[in-house]
């Protein structure tokens, strides 16, 4: 019994002796930091420049202290300095490691959320309103595919997999590319952050409660931790990097078919474009034309699903700054519309909503991150 006392008195000896000095390093990191941002301000170019050098390689851990200097500072060259370092870290952290996913930065900047009166396929819960977003961020430039889920959770959920889809087009083709479907807002939670473990960034969310059907989330208690980790983009988020600041009803202008998004085409040609025929399932993601952010499939696909609880009159009192939806409610929002729906269900202003368990063959997602 004694000798079992101090061997577990000597392992708590040794962890905290380790989290002080993880404390110790962070502290030290912490004021080389300032010490460099200080030093932006130099009057001799060659230490600005060396400050520089080294605040890039601190990387994601100067951000922080970057961004507080970037708003607050008074030296000129401090600020614009900073807002240079940070769009550089940002770039240098857009693909995962893990998987190979590949994200854009989206600047931080103001929107015109929701939709003109007049705009055709309107609905009366698409209230134009301002929005801010403060930071910048970084979005999946693509939809997350069945390849990538199923490296990261070991398992496909997918209906549209190469059996199904060979079987309706004749020939067999890969759809490991194809975007992920049949996942519930829960599952998609759960995947940002086993990706963000694999990564080695610290969770954004906990969770806590979990109960399964088989490998699917059926519930779960959800809370937004606040690492650096893999998350949903919220809404305005969504929105915000869609529009690429754009005013129309599509990032591409306000006319729209099946041709520019995989969706089915409108009853009417409102928009007074040649209809196709739609595939009447996902595609490949990619295979439509990018907005001017770089990011595929904002339109049709799959709809993706957000952070947010939905509310129908949510926009009447939205917060002007970073809003997050409302604090509870019983569906969660999708953005994008689908290859389920027309294609003037597809605007960037469009808003779906499910239950946060549901499984659904036309429901997808995919991630943002804030380093």
């Amino acid at each position: 019994m004694r000798f079992l006392l101090i061997f577990t008195s000597s392992i708590a000896t040794i962890l905290f002796c380790g989290e002080l000095r993880a404390q110790s390093h962070a502290d030290e990191d912490a004021l080389r930091v300032a010490v460099l941002i200080k030093q932006l301000g130099d009057e001799r170019f060659a230490a600005r420049q060396m400050a520089t050098s080294e605040l890039v390689a601190f990387g994601e851990r100067a951000l922080p202290a970057m961004r507080n200097a970037m708003s607050n500072s008074r030296d000129a060259e401090v600020r614009y300095r900073s807002e240079k370092i940070i769009g550089t870290i940002l770039h240098g952290c857009r693909k995962s490691e893990s998987t190979g996913l590949e994200m854009a930065v989206i600047e931080a900047g103001d929107l015109q959320m929701g939709s003109h009166l007049k705009e055709t396929g309107r609905r009366n819960d698409e209230l134009l309103h301002q929005v801010r977003i403060n930071q910048p961020f970084l979005l999946g430039i693509k939809e997350v595919t069945q390849g990538q889920f199923r490296r990261v959770m070991e398992f496909a959920p997918s209906h549209f997999t190469s059996e199904i889809v060979g079987k309706e087009d004749g020939i067999k083709l890969d759809t490991s590319k194809f975007p992920v479907e049949r996942v519930s807002w829960f599952d998609a939670i759960e995947f940002c952050n086993c990706l963000s473990k694999k990564d080695g960034y610290a969770l954004y969310y906990k969770m806590a409660n979990v109960h399964r059907d088989g490998k699917l989330i059926k519930r779960a208690d959800v809370a937004i931790a606040g690492g650096n980790g893999y998350r949903l983009p919220t809404e305005a988020e969504w929105e915000f990097a869609c529009r690429a600041s754009t005013n129309q009803p599509f990032h591409f202008g306000s006319r729209a078919s099946s041709r520019e998004a995989n969706a089915k085409p409108s009853p009417v040609t409102s928009y007074g474009s040649r209809q196709t025929k739609s595939l009447g399932r996902t595609a490949m993601t990619g295979s439509y034309k990018p907005n001017a952010l770089g990011l595929y499939d904002m339109h049709g696909n799959v709809a993706e699903w957000c952070w947010d609880w939905y509310a129908k009159d949510y926009y009447t009192n939205s917060p002007l700054d970073d809003p997050h939806g409302p604090d509870r409610g019983h569906h969660r929002v999708l953005r994008g519309g689908s290859w389920l729906v027309s294609v003037s269900n597809c605007r960037s202003a469009s808003r779906f909503f499910l239950a946060p368990d549901e499984h659904k063959y036309f429901a997808g997602f995919r991630v943002a991150r804030t380093p």
